[in-house]
């Protein structure tokens, strides 16, 4: 809060406290003025009524001294004394008199004859005035009384008596009514705007009896006069009936005059202390602008200027001199300084825009040079306007500031711009290399997969379809029996064959034509569709042709075959994607079929796909639901013909088709990668019910469980194998011939090793039917190999299938590894597999696959042993 905030405050205080004061005081006066009135009107009005009060006493007196000389006076005598003494005095309401203190005559004698023969000595309260009266020998007022007629009135006793020496004969008594009295050219007539009271004092000289008026009266501050009568003191009181209080009509015009007086001296002094404030604020702003603004000068080297036009010189502050390399004392003008220290080629051009600007009187702004005492040129910028001071001079008022950074920094900015744009053209030649590496294969050139995706995504393909049909179609072209190549001559005769097939499909392509490599073998054409199937199919022709053609690869002729799947997009396949798709379908169907010949998608595939695509959506619901079950084959061994081991196969209870084999829906779950979770189920399961087995005693040595490629590679396999808790020998990993080594490469190896290390077996399941060599025995070492039951079936009528049997067991046997045939359906199969020297049976003779309770059951049994027998 500022000073002057705390004397506007105090000022307002005062003035505050002045208007209360001012209003009291005026009340105040106001209510002594009105006692100082009343006490005179009241001094006038007590005087008169004890002038009457004496009046009425010496009337009463002249009758008593009157009769007194009478004492033999007769009532006819007392009435018309009395009635000339009362007469035109109205407060006398009555007259008695009274021998030896017993009243004998009254006056008027109507309206008070019972008080007749009325003895004083039976009135003890007028006996204390009597005796006074008595002993004074002159006349005494008591009272106050009430009077039977109403109101209340005063007692005047007076002693009757001969002679100055004589007895005393009789009392004279007159009662004077005080209502009359008062009303009487008295106060309650003269001041009616009075509340009146009179009472009699008591011992003490106060107020104690209340003669007229009411009691309250003397509690409300009255003024009091008092009266002094025949030995007796009464005291008269007098309240405004307004009250002593100024009344509203009367106060409100001062107060709304003294409240407007000092509103108008507080909105003054709130006026003055506002602007004072305001001021104060404005100087503090301007201080704190100034103190900016020098500190924005100082910071930033802006030297300012001013120059009086009429007489050309100008006035620099201290950062100008310090700009230009000068003091202020350096004895030379601002002007001098500034033409001296010009650039030698800008002088003549800056003396000439400063004519021009001064004869123009228009704002400007311009760049130019200064050389400074040590040689170093510097680049200024100066900026001015022009305007008229409070005399009328015209002048000219600007700034002046060192650039020379912000030019050298412009200068170097320059030179990275033309390096930055040199580097960005080779930034974008390299990142069109690099977006072209992206897109496309390296060994071949063409496009690849990402590129093949790009150029057809977003949108839909009917969105472009024409009156003639939908504009694509799409060959999916995979290469034969590629790995062999690898295998037998080495990745770089591969990569040969892969470039060569790249040049024939150029070949072959149209102009329009799209070509990609999406795999290792594998190329995608996508090609103009008009609708004709004929020319598809020509054209898959010639893609077998040219890519059947040798490729002479040093001494050796490489030669493979080719297959194709064709499908476009129509009404039913939208998009691209759905296109390439179908495409890779029709591709599989081709190989599946032989290989070296291509396959159109039609409805046929598309069902297939469809129901794939349900079956795929059912594994999942059927994973998600628990809906596989383990079922066991027994494995008997051929020389002491007890189990030795069981093979968990897996059933799916499908909730509308029953309970399927593998056979119709493992090819799905492959195709889809549900293979794999599948697998797990499975090899939980089994793992579980081996170790109940073994806690019930049952007797089976080990258990066999089929693991799929996918499965195979999956690294949470060998997790799934250690939680498993089986010893060593116990659990045996059966995998397919077909897949195992036709599509792994030393991945198969490296997994093996590992499922190995944990104590586990490897068995090769369906031997025979696949292209294992001997070398891949030799390498994966497994501990059993299976005759797949396709071998076996036909050796009890075919001498051919029992030698091909019999040489698999010798081979079997020649590596160490055990043989277990498959198949075996009748006894002479068992008879003769066990002269070719099969290690163990597996097939319906024994027992189909069980569930775990009716293998339990079987193994606790022994039922196969007298089918044996």
């Amino acid at each position: 809060m500022t000073p002057s905030d705390i004397l506007a405050l105090a000022v307002v205080a005062l003035v505050l406290g002045s208007m209360i004061v001012a209003n009291r005081q005026a009340e105040y006066n106001f209510t002594e003025n009105l006692r100082l009135k009343t006490s005179e009107r009241m001094a006038v009005s007590t005087a008169r009524l004890e002038a009457d009060l004496e009046e009425n006493l010496r009337l009463v007196e002249g009758m008593g001294v009157a009769l007194s000389l009478e004492p033999e006076i007769d009532a006819d005598r007392f009435a018309r004394l009395a009635d000339k003494l009362v007469e035109g005095h109205n407060a006398i309401a009555s007259i008695a008199l009274a021998r030896d203190l017993k009243i004998t005559m009254v006056y008027p004698l109507e309206e008070n004859r019972e008080a007749i023969g009325l003895d004083y000595r039976d009135r003890p309260e007028q006996l204390a005035a009597i005796d006074k009266a008595l002993l004074a020998r002159g006349a005494v007022v008591d009272g106050p009384i009430v009077l039977v007629q109403g109101g209340s009135g005063l007692l005047t006793y007076y002693p009757l008596y001969d002679g100055e020496d004589s007895e005393t004969w009789g009392l004279l008594s007159a009662i004077v009514s005080l209502e009359d009295l008062l009303a009487d050219r008295t106060i309650t007539a003269r001041h009616p705007d009075l509340d009146l009271a009179l009472a009699k004092n008591g011992p003490d000289g106060s107020p104690a009896d209340i003669l007229f008026g009411r009691a309250a009266i003397f509690e409300a501050d009255p003024v009091t006069q008092a009266i002094e009568l025949a030995n007796t003191q009464w005291t008269l009181a007098a309240v405004p009936k307004s009250g002593w209080s100024e009344p509203v009509s009367e106060a409100l015009p001062r107060q709304i005059m003294i409240g407007t007086i000092g509103l108008v001296i507080i909105a003054a002094v709130v006026g003055i202390a506002w602007l004072m404030r305001l001021r104060q604020r404005n100087l503090a702003k301007l201080g704190r602008l100034s103190r900016r603004m020098q500190l924005a000068l100082d910071a930033s080297k802006i030297g300012v200027w001013e120059m009086d036009l009429e007489s050309g010189e100008a006035v620099w502050d201290r950062r100008m001199y310090a700009l230009y390399g000068k003091s202020p004392d350096c004895g030379k003008s601002p002007m001098q300084i500034w033409f001296e220290r010009l650039h030698p080629d800008d002088l003549r051009k800056e003396k000439t825009r400063m004519e021009i600007t001064i004869a123009e009187e228009a704002d400007f702004r311009n760049t130019f040079r200064i050389v400074l005492d040590d040689g170093e040129t510097h680049h200024i910028q100066v900026f001015g306007t022009f305007f008229t001071d409070p005399d009328g001079k015209a002048r000219m008022i600007g700034v002046n500031w060192d650039i020379t950074e912000d030019v050298r920094l412009h200068e170097k900015l320059k030179g990275a711009n033309v390096e930055a744009r040199q580097k960005n053209a080779a930034l974008e030649k390299a990142q069109k290399v690099l977006r072209h590496n992206a897109l496309h294969d390296a060994l071949t050139g063409l496009a690849n997969r990402r590129y093949l995706g790009e150029a057809f995504a977003g949108g839909k393909a009917s969105e472009a379809i024409g009156p003639d049909g939908p504009p694509y179609a799409v060959l999916h072209v995979d290469l034969d029996r590629f790995k062999e190549i690898n295998d037998t001559l080495g990745h770089a005769a591969g990569d040969a064959m892969l470039r060569h097939s790249a040049n024939m499909l150029r070949s072959i392509a149209g102009a329009h034509d799209f070509l990609a490599r999406v795999g290792g073998d594998e190329f995608t054409l996508v090609t103009g569709w008009d609708g004709n199937v004929e020319r598809l199919t020509r054209l898959a022709q010639e893609i077998i042709r040219a890519l059947g053609r040798p490729l002479q690869y040093g001494e050796h002729h490489v030669r493979v075959s080719a297959s194709v799947g064709i499908a476009w997009i129509d009404s039913e396949t939208t998009t691209m994607r759905d296109a390439l798709v179908n495409a890779g379908i029709a591709l599989y169907e081709a190989k599946r079929m032989g290989r070296n010949q291509f396959v159109i998608f039609d409805a046929t595939l598309r069902n297939i796909a469809i129901t794939n695509k349900k079956v795929a959506d059912e594994l999942l619901a059927a994973l998600e639901e628990d809906q596989f079950e383990v079922f066991y084959q027994p494995q008997i061994s051929a020389r002491t013909e007890e189990i030795q081991g069981v093979e968990a196969l897996v059933r799916w209870h499908h909730p509308t088709r029953g309970t399927l084999a593998p056979s119709h829906f493992i090819g799905t779950a492959e195709t889809t990668g549900s293979i794999a979770r599948i697998d797990a189920v499975v090899l939980e399961k089994a793992c579980a019910q081996f170790q109940t087995w073994q806690q019930s005693g049952l007797a089976v040595p080990h258990i066999s469980v089929n693991i799929s490629a996918q499965r195979l590679i999956d690294p949470l396999l060998l997790q799934g194998i250690s939680e498993s808790r089986l010893k060593p020998g116990q659990l045996c990993i059966e995998l397919l011939e077909s897949i195992s080594f036709d599509d792994q490469d030393t991945s198969l190896e490296s997994a093996v090793a590992a499922i190995k290390a944990l104590g586990v077996d490897v068995e090769i399941d369906d031997f025979g039917t696949g292209y294992a060599s001997i070398l891949s025995l030799l390498s994966l070492s497994p501990k059993r190999l299976k005759i797949d039951r396709q071998l076996v079936l036909p050796i009890t009528t075919g001498q051919s299938q029992r030698r091909l049997v019999a040489s698999i067991v010798e081979i079997g046997k020649a590596l160490g590894i055990e043989v277990i045939a498959e198949g075996v359906e009748t006894a002479e199969h068992a008879r003769i597999l066990r002269e070719l020297g099969v290690d163990a049976f597996q097939g319906y003779f024994f027992a189909p696959p069980l569930s775990a309770d009716a293998l339990t059951r079987f193994a606790r049994d022994r039922n196969w042993l007298a089918q044996i027998s």
